[in-house]
């Protein structure tokens, strides 16, 4: 948990990305070119250092061999001092090079005993210089000493040429690094937009469209369009559903308020003695009573799709289509006895597992509907068959056919290709039309079953498909 001593620490580090992006590219590129320039100095000093240490040895060993062959030094160079001392320091004989004549060197003999001993080079002064000591075989000491100020002066000429340079390179590498952060924001800019926008106005149908600059960038852009298209779908379907619930909350009341007038209208009937014939009285309660059982079987249908909606199990056990279609037609052919129907049955074993009384529903529905829409000696066919991992059952008849406009409409609930809503029936040889439920049943149904249903094209008459998986092994 982020502590109020720790918000006032950062309080001076900006919360924007693009100014913490150029910060850093400033912070880190300053760190860089200081290191190296330091690197560099440092290098060069040590070089210079080396190089003036072999000298030094050089000359030492050249005054050496001198002094071996006579006591007389020669002339150093331009930048050198020789010097010959006793044993506590005091300089005996001097010989200095045009630039260093005047240069001082203090050393007490502890120093000089010091340097000798361990044969390195070391910085003398008050003058800038530096020396090494040999001690003599009589006592005293050889000291030989170069001025170090060339070098020093060299040190100086790259710092200050590193520190020129460094400048407008840091310059150059901030103003790239400007640029570059914007053109990286910028796609996380039209983002944010983009969100800003769907806030506001409250439509997922908007992308981001901006140029993807990094594959970091393109990733979030096309996570962030991916949210939006689910987003969208999501809206999509809920006001899709909305309106069929509100379709099918109107198309219910609809079905419901019809059967409802009827009884009602006949109640009055019956309270203000109107059918005080028996007869008639008779022919009234039989009205009311198919109503009753009209509505009885819509209700129940209601209650069955509901079920479904909802996904509450079926029975699960393995069925025979063959002789479950086989009890279909056969039915059928009772209850339409004009009516001329074939079930054709390819060789071999056709199981499913489901519920039976379900999917015998499916096949009777789609019967039904041949018998409700077509004449009554228009022939309709059953025939089941595999393809596959999937058993077909195909409905078929011979009558008018559904228009290709309206084949992917005959599914949803309440649809008549009519367009109106059912009517009673004025006559007891003329039933009242279907509720507009028994095709939408059948999709829900096989939907249950893991299958589908569909309306194949055909040259002439109704053609429904249906798909189940088949059972392995059956």
């Amino acid at each position: 948990m982020e502590t109020p001593g720790r918000r006032r620490r950062l309080r001076w580090w900006p919360r924007s990305l693009y100014w913490r992006l150029a910060l850093g590219f400033l912070a880190i590129t300053t760190i860089g070119v200081a290191a190296a320039d330091v690197y560099a100095a440092r290098a060069l000093a040590e070089g210079l250092r080396n190089r003036l240490d072999q000298q030094l040895a050089s000359i030492r060993q050249d005054r050496l061999d001198e002094l071996e062959s006579s006591s007389d030094l020669e002339p150093a160079g331009a930048t050198a001092v020789v010097l010959l001392t006793d044993a506590i320091g005091r300089v005996v004989q001097r010989e200095s090079g045009a630039m260093v004549e005047r240069a001082v060197i203090r050393l007490s003999g502890a120093d000089l005993d010091r340097m000798a001993t361990t044969g390195r080079a070391g910085a003398v002064g008050p003058a800038p210089m530096r020396a090494v000591v040999e001690k003599l075989p009589d006592g005293g000491y050889l000291v030989v000493a170069e001025s170090t100020a060339d070098d020093a002066a060299t040190v100086h000429n790259l710092v200050v040429i590193e520190a020129v340079s460094g400048v407008p390179l840091i310059a150059g590498v901030v103003l790239g690094a400007l640029y570059f952060s914007r053109r990286t924001i910028s796609p996380l800019k039209e983002i944010t937009a983009t969100a800003r926008r769907f806030a506001a106005e409250g439509a997922p149908s908007q992308r981001v469209s901006a140029p993807v600059s990094t594959a970091e960038v393109e990733a979030l852009a096309d996570a962030f369009n991916a949210m939006l298209g689910r987003v969208d779908e999501e809206f999509n379907r809920r006001r899709k559903a909305e309106e069929q619930l509100r379709d099918f909350v109107g198309a219910a009341s609809h079905e419901l308020r019809t059967p409802l007038t009827a009884i009602g209208g006949y109640a009055q009937l019956v309270r203000f003695g109107a059918l005080d014939d028996p007869a008639r009285l008779d022919d009234a309660m039989r009205r009311v009573q198919n109503e009753t059982r009209r509505m009885s079987v819509l209700v129940d249908e209601l209650l069955l799709l509901a079920r479904l909606d909802q996904g509450r199990p079926l029975e699960c056990r393995p069925v025979d289509l063959a002789e479950l279609c086989a009890d279909a037609v056969a039915d059928t052919r009772v209850t339409a006895p004009d009516r001329p129907v074939t079930l054709v049955v390819e060789p071999g074993p056709h199981v499913v597992t489901g519920d039976p009384d379900r999917l015998r529903q499916v096949v009777t529905n789609l019967l039904a509907n041949v018998v409700a829409h077509t004449a009554h000696d228009v022939p309709a066919e059953v025939r089941v068959g595999r393809e596959g991992d999937e058993q077909i059952v195909d409905v078929i008849d011979g009558g008018p056919g559904i228009p290709e406009e309206l084949r992917e409409r005959v599914f949803e609930r309440f649809f008549r290709a009519g367009g109106g809503p059912a009517r009673p029936a004025l006559r007891d040889d003329h039933p009242a039309p279907g509720s507009g439920l028994g095709l939408s049943i059948v999709a829900a149904i096989a939907a249950a079953h893991s299958g589908s249903v569909r309306v194949e094209a055909s040259e002439s008459g109704a053609w429904f498909r249906v798909r189940l998986p088949a059972l392995t092994g059956a």
